[in-house]
Parts: structure tokens; sequence; C-alpha cells
């Protein structure tokens, strides 16, 4: 439920989730895999969301999700021959980048006269979507920051509209990555479904509550817990 709750307030719930997920014992890959679950769910709950509200932007969605697909699957193969320690040592480095991300980020307000989306365009978001899925399929910890500002850099989308590419995104990306950890048993389905189940209430009960604390404040407490937890995974053994 915190991962969701930090998810919807600032995004990057999957940089707690991780090392939470280690501290209470799991290998890191397990950990990964495991998170695919509540992922998934997650990306089939927002694509239908979205999807209702009439925001959906096919055929491109499918194009660019098709292809960070691509780089999700090498990514994921590249993570999973990695070492444990070293991944480990990978995640907590990404995990200080995010917190970053997290602090300079600001919600994309601006509407553009036109989508970058045809064309030169479709070909360029094709390979930008694929290197992101590359990372997605790799570790997937703030890849929904990359694709919101894809969305807004190459594409010229508006926050809505990027968001809605993230979910199918992360929708199709996840089912053959998941496939691959659950394979080579890292996954806890146990652990999954409850993960799952938490991040999607703590998400619905956030969006619907009235949060009255300030943004600003809530984007620093949020930062400097994903550093904390950096920190102590990097001397994690």
């Amino acid at each position: 439920m915190l991962v969701g709750f930090v998810n919807t307030l600032a995004g990057g719930g999957s940089s707690i989730l991780y090392p939470i997920l280690i501290f209470l014992g799991m290998p890191i890959h397990t950990a990964i895999g495991t998170s695919r679950v509540g992922f998934l769910a997650q990306g089939i709950f927002s694509v239908a969301g979205f999807k209702s509200k009439g925001v959906f932007l096919f055929p491109f969605n499918l194009y660019v999700a098709l292809a960070a697909m691509l780089g999700g699957i090498l990514g994921a193969w590249i993570s999973l021959q990695i070492p444990g320690k070293n991944l480990t040592k990978i995640l907590a480095f990404i995990m200080i980048m995010i917190a970053f991300l997290i602090l300079i980020q600001s919600k994309l307000k601006k509407q553009y006269d036109h989508h970058k989306i045809t064309g030169k365009w479709l070909w360029v978001s094709f390979i930008v979507y694929f290197i992101i899925g590359l990372y997605g399929g790799f570790i997937q910890a703030g890849m929904g920051f990359m694709i919101i500002l894809a969305g807004s850099l190459v594409n010229r989308f508006n926050l809505t509209e990027a968001n809605s590419i993230k979910a199918l995104i992360v929708l199709v990306l996840t089912i053959p990555t998941l496939y691959m950890f659950a394979s080579k048993g890292f996954v806890n389905w146990e652990a999954g479904i409850a993960i799952a189940i938490g991040t999607a209430t703590g998400s619905w009960l956030t969006s619907r509550w009235s949060v009255h604390a300030n943004e600003t404040y809530l984007r620093l407490f949020i930062a400097s817990l994903v550093v904390l937890l950096a920190v102590k995974l990097w001397f994690y053994q």
C-alpha cells in the first residue's frame, strides 16, 4: 500500500519495493521477478482506465509498446545473467538517480499543437522506447519517469497521454519478462499477489483521498527515503 501511495503521488514506488523485499530475505532476482506480478495487475487496470476515458492513441501506443517489449526481453535476459551481489550494487546506484528524478520532475501541463508520431518520428520513437524497454526488462525501477520524459520531448504528449503510453508499455513488457523470471524460479507468487493487492489498494485510496501536505515536502520525504534505502542496500550482505 505504501508503494501504491508513493507511485500515485510522486512515482518511483518500485525503488522502495525492491529493497524492502530484499531486506525481508528475497534474493534480488526474486524481488525483481515477484514485483512484476504487481506491475502486471497495475498495467491491466491502468490500460482499462485510460481506454474507458478515450485516451488510447492507437495504433502508435501498440507500436512503441511492442518496441519496448522487445527491449524488455533482452533486458530481462541480461539481468538474469548478472550475479545477485553485483545486481544489488547496480540497483542501489539506480535508486540514487531515481531520488533525483523524484525531486526535479514536474507535472507536464503544456498542451502541444500536434504530436510527433508519424514518418521519421515513428522510427525515432521505436528506437527510444526499445532502449527504455531494455532498461525496464533489466530492472524496471524508474522506467515510468523515462517514458513520460520521452513522451514529452520526443512525441510532444501531455502528461495524460504520456501516462496512457506508460500504462500499455508496462502491461506489454511485463508479460514476457514475468514469464522469464518465473521460468527460472524467481517469482514468489504468494508475495506477488499480496503486492498486487496492496499497491492497487494504496493507489486507489490515495487517488481518492485529498492530500493536504505540501507536494514539495512529500517529494523531499520520498526522495530521502529512497536515498536511505539505497545506502543500506549498498552495504547489505
